[in-house]
C-alpha cells in the first residue's frame, strides 16, 4: 500500500491566494477539481495555500492530483469527524463553558434575522454571526449541548414547528446543523495567511471564508460553478437518514418533503446569502448562473460571468481527418455518481445497440467515490445484456480516447459548465447532453452571434433514454450532419472557451485583489486572523 504523500505545511507563510475548497481538489477528479488545478498550476506566479474541506476522516483517500510547487500550505479537516473530537474553546477539567445570556440573546437575534428577512441579509449580519462563532467570547459546540439558555432556544425553536412533529429527530437535526459550524470557526479563528480568500462554492466552504475574510479584512472572493444550495436540494430530496414517517405534516410544500428537509433546506440556502454578503466579488459560468445567484440574494452589482475554458491547443492535436467518418462510439466522460445519472445512459446505450449494432458506450472516470452506485450501474449492463458493448475504462486522458469516439455525450441531472464538453470540442466531437446547467448554451449558443456557429450536437431532456438514444442515433447515421456539429464545436470552444481568457481574467481579478489587500494592510485590521499577515 502507497503511503500518504505529504502536504506541503507552512502556515505562517502568507500566500497571494487562500483557496477554502469544499470536497473536491486534490482528492476528487474531474468537475470543480480539475478547474481548481487548471488555476492553480496555470498561475504559477502566484503562490497559494489551501484549506480542504471534506466529510469524515479517512474517506478521501490520498491525492488525486500533484501539489505544485506554488501551493505553500494545504490544511485537511473533516467536517463530520473533527468537530466531534477536537478540543473545545472553554471547556476543560471544569466541565463546560457557560456563556453568558447576551450572547444566547444575541445568537436568538441572529437566527430571527435570518428567518424573517432571509434575501436581505447584511454585511454586519454576517460580522454578528462571525463574533459568535470564532474567537474567545464564541459559542462552542458545548454550550450548544449542556447550557440551558440553549435548550432553552432549541425548544423555543421547535414551538414554531408544525404540531406533532417528533421532538428527537427536530433537536437531533439542529444539532447535526450546528456541529459543523464550531468547527469552522476554529479554523477561522487560525486561518492560514493570504492576501486573498477564494472559496470556490457556497455552503460550508463559502461561510468559512466569509468567516475569515471577515475577521482579517482581506479581500473575498466567490465561484460557483453548479449553484450550491440547488445541488444540496436535489440531494436532500434522495436521503434516507431524515425520518419521513416521524413527520408527517408537509408545512405547504407541494413535493412531498417534509418539514425536516426544508429546515436543511434554509440553512443551507442562509449559509450561501450569507456568503453572497461577505463576498467582494461573486463570479460564475453563465447567464443561467447568474439568475439563479440573484434570485438566492447575490447583490447584483458584485456579479461577473467568467466562463471555464480548457487547452485548446492540447486537444486541437488529436482531431479526426475533416473526411473521416464518425465512430459509432459513445464517450462519457464523468465520475460514476447518481448525479451523472449513467443509468439513463447505459439503458440509452441498449436502444442504440438495438438500431446501430455496432455502437458500443464507454464510461470514462473514476469509478470510487460511490462503489454501491457502481456496482447498481455493472449490474444493469449485465443485466440488459451490453456486456459486449458498454465499457467501463476507469480513470483516464479523455485526449487519449476522443479520436476513438464519435459523441462525447452526459446524461446528468446536474451540471455547471462541464469542462468535458469544452475538452470534446477542442477535439472535434460533437457532444449529446441532458437539458441542465448551461449545456444547452454550449450546444446551441449564448448569443446571436455565437448561435451564428452552428449547433454543436443535441440536447435532451433528463432521464429520457429514448430521446437520449434517438439524438445520438441522428447525429451518428448522418455523416453531413456530424460533420455540421464537428465544425460547430470547434469555432465556439476556439472562440469562447480557450483558457488563456480565463487565466487571464481570473490573474486580473487576483492582481486587483491583492493591490486592495495591500492598500488595507496600511491599516490594523479590527480582529485579525491570528497569523494574518
Amino acid at each position: 500500500m502507497s503511503a500518504a504523500p505529504e502536504l506541503p505545511c507552512a502556515p505562517d507563510a502568507q500566500a497571494d491566494v487562500c483557496l477554502v475548497l469544499e470536497g473536491t481538489w486534490p482528492y476528487v477528479r474531474g468537475g470543480v477539481s480539475s478547474w481548481v488545478a487548471q488555476l492553480i498550476e496555470r498561475l504559477p506566479q502566484l503562490s497559494f495555500s489551501v484549506i480542504y474541506l471534506g466529510a469524515r476522516p479517512g474517506e478521501q483517500g490520498l491525492p488525486r492530483y500533484p501539489i505544485p510547487g506554488n501551493v505553500l500550505h494545504v490544511e485537511v479537516h473533516h467536517l463530520l469527524g473533527d468537530a466531534a473530537h477536537a478540543p473545545q474553546p472553554g471547556a476543560g477539567g471544569a466541565g463546560p463553558r457557560r456563556a453568558e445570556r447576551e450572547r444566547f440573546a444575541a445568537n436568538r437575534q441572529l437566527h430571527d434575522r435570518l428567518r424573517d428577512d432571509p434575501l436581505h441579509l447584511s454585511p454586519e449580519l454576517a460580522d454578528g454571526l462571525t463574533t459568535l462563532a470564532c474567537g474567545e467570547r464564541a459559542l462552542c459546540r458545548s454550550d450548544l449541548e449542556t447550557h440551558p439558555l440553549a435548550w432553552e432556544g432549541i425548544r423555543a425553536s421547535y414551538a414554531e414547528a408544525p404540531p406533532g412533529l417528533d421532538f428527537n429527530h427536530y433537536f437531533w437535526s439542529v444539532r447535526s446543523m450546528h456541529e459543523p459550524l464550531f468547527l469552522l470557526g476554529r479554523i477561522a479563528t487560525d486561518a492560514p495567511a493570504a492576501r486573498v480568500y477564494h472559496a470556490v462554492s457556497t455552503g460550508y466552504a463559502g461561510w468559512l471564508g466569509a468567516m475569515i475574510s471577515r475577521r482579517g479584512g482581506a479581500p473575498y472572493l466567490i465561484s460557483e460553478h453548479g449553484i450550491y444550495t440547488k445541488e444540496r436540494e436535489l440531494d436532500l430530496a434522495q436521503v434516507s437518514w431524515i425520518p419521513e414517517e416521524a413527520d408527517p405534516f408537509r408545512a405547504g410544500l407541494d413535493d412531498g418533503m417534509g418539514y425536516l428537509r426544508e429546515l436543511w433546506i434554509r440553512f443551507f440556502h442562509s449559509l450561501g446569502r450569507l456568503s453572497y454578503a461577505s463576498a467582494d466579488r461573486i463570479f460564475t459560468l453563465y447567464e443561467g448562473n447568474r439568475q439563479r445567484q440573484l434570485a438566492d440574494g447575490a447583490p447584483e452589482h458584485k456579479l461577473q460571468i467568467i466562463p471555464n475554458g480548457v487547452d485548446v491547443a492540447r486537444f486541437r492535436a488529436v482531431r479526426r481527418p475533416p473526411d473521416a467518418d464518425p465512430p459509432p462510439v459513445l464517450l462519457l466522460v464523468g465520475r460514476v455518481v447518481p448525479i451523472k445519472d449513467i443509468k439513463t445512459f447505459i439503458r440509452a446505450m441498449r436502444i442504440v445497440r438495438a438500431r446501430l449494432p455496432d455502437a458500443e458506450g464507454w464510461l470514462l472516470g473514476p469509478e470510487d467515490e460511490d462503489p454501491l452506485y457502481t456496482d447498481a450501474c455493472k449490474r444493469l449492463v449485465t443485466s440488459l445484456d451490453l456486456q459486449d458493448c458498454v465499457r467501463f475504462l476507469g480513470f483516464g486522458k479523455p485526449e487519449a480516447v476522443f479520436p476513438k469516439v464519435g459523441l462525447n455525450v452526459l446524461s446528468s441531472v446536474s451540471e455547471g459548465q462541464p469542462l468535458t464538453v469544452l475538452e470534446g470540442f477542442a477535439a472535434g466531437v460533437p457532444a449529446l447532453v441532458t437539458d441542465v446547467g448551461s449545456c444547452r448554451e454550449l450546444i446551441e449558443g449564448a448569443d446571436e452571434a455565437d448561435r451564428s456557429l452552428g449547433v454543436a450536437g443535441a440536447v435532451v431532456p433528463i432521464a429520457s433514454p429514448e430521446r437520449f438514444a434517438d439524438a445520438a442515433i441522428g447525429l451518428l447515421g448522418d455523416k453531413q450532419a456530424w460533420h455540421r456539429a464537428s465544425e460547430a464545436a470547434i469555432h465556439r470552444v476556439e472562440r469562447r472557451y480557450d483558457e488563456r481568457d480565463m487565466l487571464e481574467r481570473y490573474g486580473t481579478v487576483y492582481r486587483e485583489a491583492i493591490d486592495a489587500r495591500a492598500g488595507l494592510d496600511a491599516e490594523p485590521a479590527a480582529a485579525p486572523c491570528r497569523r494574518a499577515g
